[in-house]
Parts: C-alpha cells; structure tokens; sequence
C-alpha cells in the first residue's frame, strides 16, 4: 500500500516530517515545483534496509529518476527543477525489516538562476554601445529627412519663380500681337486711302 502526502507550494516553505513505514510497505511525498526552484532535504532513517528514490514527472507525463539512496543512516538530496513538475519522495522498506521511523526535512520554492544568463558588465556594456548606434542612426535620418524638406521647399519655390516667368512671357507675347496687329491696321486704313486718293 502506497500512502501519499501531497503539499502544493506557492512560496519558499519547508517541512519537518515524522512517519513510520511498515515492513514491505512504501510511502510518498509529493509536491508540484515550478521551474528554475531548488529542493532540498535531509532525512534519517531508523534502518538501513530501505530504498529512497527521488523522481519527477514532468508536464509531458515522463517520470525520471534523479536519485536513489539506501543503506545510510542520514542523506541530504538537492535539485534543480530544469522544468515544471511534479516531484516524488518515496520511501520503501525491505521486507526483512523492523517498523522503520522516518525524520524528514524538505524545502522548496527558491528561485535558482543561471548565472550565465544574467546580465553581466559586458552585456550592460554591449547595449549601451547599440544605444550610441541607434542614436547616431536617428540622427542620421533626422539630418536626411530635414534635407529632403529643404529640397522640396527650394523646388517648389522655383516652381513658382518659373510659373510667374511664364506668365510675364505669355502677358508680353500677348502685348507685342496686339501691337502688331494694331499696326497692320493703321498700315491697311492707310493704304485704302492712298489707293482711293491716286
């Protein structure tokens, strides 16, 4: 018969536990731990004809086995939760041996961090350098938009500078046609007279 404890962590907690365990029988400690946690404990055993197995299953149901101990009057495990799961302590006496007593201390809910992936100088370094870039860039674009402005502002004022030349040049086009054309008028008034006088 399998007896279970099941305790649900939110936050650092550790527990101190008492229990015996029957010849034969095996008893399991359960808890669900987040990733990145470290679980510690120690326990004591009253005989040494028993088998402690560490083991976790993992979101995707696949049990591992991270640690087997026996034959020691006192152990300390510790591991790292690489995922999320469900870890087992699991306690299991020999069949040839006394009522065993079993003094447990178990702790979890202790963030653990690779160092390699926090942010060190260089990293922080590394940034900075980018920021410079990307500043000097935005300036850059700055400089380039205020430019383009320039341009086009000096086109459209030379748009303007030559429409205004167009129209004087049309206005006085226009005006020497119509002085043409006035004089061709007095030249053949003045012609019809001169014929009708001779």
């Amino acid at each position: 018969m399998i007896l279970q404890f099941i305790f649900l962590f939110t936050e650092v907690q550790s527990i101190s536990l008492k229990f015996k365990i029957p010849p034969g029988q095996q008893q399991c400690i359960k808890d669900n731990v987040s990733q990145n946690t470290l679980i510690f404990g120690q326990f004591e055993s009253s005989t040494l004809l028993y088998t402690f197995t560490l083991s976790i299953v993992n979101q995707q149901e696949i049990e591992n086995i991270i640690a087997e101990y026996s034959s020691q009057v006192i152990q300390q495990f510790h591991h790292v939760m690489q995922e999320s799961g469900e870890i087992s302590m699991c306690f299991e006496v020999d069949d040839y041996s006394d009522i065993a007593t079993i003094n447990l201390f178990y702790e979890s809910g202790a963030e653990v961090y690779d160092q390699d992936q926090l942010a060190k100088k260089q990293h922080v370094l590394n940034i900075n350098e980018t920021l410079q870039q990307m500043e000097q860039l935005q300036q850059e674009i700055s400089r380039e938009q205020l430019l383009i402005v320039d341009r086009e502002q000096k086109r459209k004022g030379s748009f303007v500078d030559i429409q205004s030349k167009i129209i004087g040049f049309a206005g006085i086009t226009f005006g020497l046609i119509i002085i043409v054309a006035a004089c061709q008028v007095i030249y053949v008034r003045r012609y019809v007279v001169y014929k009708k006088l001779a």
